[in-house]
Order: structure tokens, then sequence, then C-alpha cells
């Protein structure tokens, strides 16, 4: 009686594992590529993040009411609450790193210390600070870190 060549068994090749170990050999390599893309993704959203910032606190200082930007202490309070705008969008960029004060501007003098009974042309928020690489630690940004800034400008247009 003859067997069909189909029903022949063939003798099995050792694989159990092979998966295993093209993981263990490849996964190091592609944590070291993906690494890069991964602080580059970072930076782009520090650096959104402080945009939306200062753009929001300085939209807020372009439609303050007139009569409120004559006074003094009323436009200390008006760049002051700007300021805290800035800071509480970007609380949640850094909470373990020091962010730098943002700055508010009415035309290029601090709101606040423009003579009592002007109305500034523009306002200005400035934000500035250093990040690091928290997550892996391999990418050199430098002793100070990687700046990143914001510096938006707006006519204002208060009533």
């Amino acid at each position: 009686m003859k067997i069909p060549v189909s029903r022949i068994p063939l003798p099995r090749r050792r694989q159990d594992g092979v998966a295993a170990v093209e993981l263990a050999l490849l996964l190091p390599i592609l944590l070291v590529f993906l690494t890069i893309p991964i602080f580059y993704a970072r930076c782009f959203w520090h650096y959104t993040v402080t945009q939306k910032a200062a753009q929001d606190a300085t939209r807020y200082l372009a439609t303050i009411p007139a009569s409120e930007m004559m006074s003094k202490p009323l436009a200390t309070a008006a760049g002051n609450l700007a300021i805290e705008i800035a800071k509480r969008e970007m609380a949640e960029l850094s909470p373990g790193t020091e962010i730098q004060e943002p700055t508010a501007y009415c035309d290029t003098v601090i709101c606040g210390l423009k003579a009592t009974g002007t109305v500034p042309t523009t306002v200005r928020i400035y934000i500035q600070f250093s990040m690091f690489d928290q997550l892996f630690g391999s990418v050199d940004v430098g002793w100070d870190g990687l700046p990143i800034t914001a510096d938006i400008t707006m006519n204002y247009v208060g009533n």
C-alpha cells in the first residue's frame, strides 16, 4: 500500500521562542529610534501651550475698558490678571520645574506704569522658560535647557 505524499509527516523545526528572541534583539533599537520623535513632540506641545497661553492673556488685556486702563491701580490689576491667565494655562506643562513669571506690557512699559489718563495703543505678553528632557534624559538640551518663548502683541481695542 502506497501512502500519499501529502500525508507523509515532515520533521518539525524547533521554532519555539524565536519571536521572543527577535523581540529581545529589536526592542532596544526601536526604543532608541522612538526617543527623538517623542522628545520633539513634547517640545512642540510645550511651544503650542505657551503660545496659546500668551495669546489668551493678550486677548484679555486688549479688551479691558479704556476707563480701567487710564487708572494705574486698575491697569496694574488687569496686567496681573492677564499674567495669572497665562500662568494657569501653562500650569500643566512642567509641574516639577519653575516657569519664569510672564510679563504684561502696555505699549513698551509694564502695565500700570504708564502715565495716568493715557491709553495704550498695543498690549503684549512675553513668556519664556526652559524645557528639560524629564522623560528619557537622553536628549541633551544643554545646561540651561531648551528655551521656549512666546511673545504676542495685539492692538489695544478697549472702549
